[in-house]
């Protein structure tokens, strides 16, 4: 694979290939840009229903920016307004998926925490390494980790820039599963096919109110759910769905 960003389509499925191994698949500047590129791409694609985020190899899902290329940001004001890697994969309206193989350190951490279900290995480790480097996070680490941890756990790890493992991380509620590193492929294919056969539109919705739910209060994130769900009796999913359900068959989702 050349190195960068490799994006691949497959059936209704975004495949998103972090390819740098042999520098811990760390991000340059121009490989963020190419992220915005596939995340507008995944968005326009009516044909794709969920996204995949890895790292290529076993060593290495991400340790996020190459320390040694930052300069290329410019300044600090540049480097402020720079296009976000991590932005990137939250705005695909999509669910996605990352396949963690390895470290996820600094930005691959967030990265992971882009993303809407995480599977990884055995071997696997997450860090919030940026205060070893003598700066904070700028992608989503304390926002995004204290909301999914709470506050105090989150505090410790970014505080700390300690490594934990996969176990931990599980039980911190970072993960959803871990599976070993010989199967991991396959259950994540097995996962992403499944997903694939669902209703888009209705997985897109479905995402919008579990994004919600983090920032509404309950009585508003109640309303908003309803609402969307009655906006989705008005799609052609809903109305082959229960045409499937009547007939008893498999509903065949556009």
């Amino acid at each position: 694979m050349d190195e960068g960003i490799v994006y691949k389509k497959e059936g209704r499925i975004a495949k998103i290939i972090i390819c740098r191994p042999s520098k811990m698949n760390s991000i340059t500047k121009a490989m963020g840009e190419e992220l915005h590129r596939v995340a507008c791409q995944i968005n326009s694609d009516e044909d794709i229903s969920v996204a995949l985020l890895t790292g290529e190899g076993e060593k290495s899902f991400s340790t996020g920016s190459d320390i040694n290329l930052l300069h290329q940001y410019g300044t600090p004001y540049q480097l402020r307004n720079r296009l976000d890697y991590c932005a990137a994969i939250r705005s695909i309206r999509k669910p996605v998926v990352s396949k963690i193989k390895g470290y996820a350190l600094g930005g691959g951490l967030e990265l992971v925490m882009a993303t809407d279900i995480r599977i990884a290995t055995p071997a696997s480790s997450f860090a919030v390494s940026e205060v070893h480097h003598g700066w904070t996070s700028g992608s989503g680490a304390t926002q995004l980790l204290a909301r999914t941890i709470g506050y105090n756990r989150a505090a410790e790890l970014v505080f700390t820039g300690k490594r934990i493992n996969a176990d931990e991380a599980y039980r911190m509620g970072i993960i959803n599963s871990i599976i070993e590193t010989d199967t991991i492929d396959t259950y994540v294919d097995d996962m992403l096919a499944e997903m694939s056969q669902q209703s888009s539109t209705a997985m897109q919705l479905i995402k919008q109110n579990l994004r919600a739910s983090q920032n509404m209060t309950m009585d508003m994130g109640l309303q908003y759910e309803n609402d969307l769900f009655a906006f989705s009796f008005t799609t052609d999913d809903a109305a082959e769905g229960m045409k499937a359900f009547a007939e008893k068959r498999k509903p065949n989702f556009k």
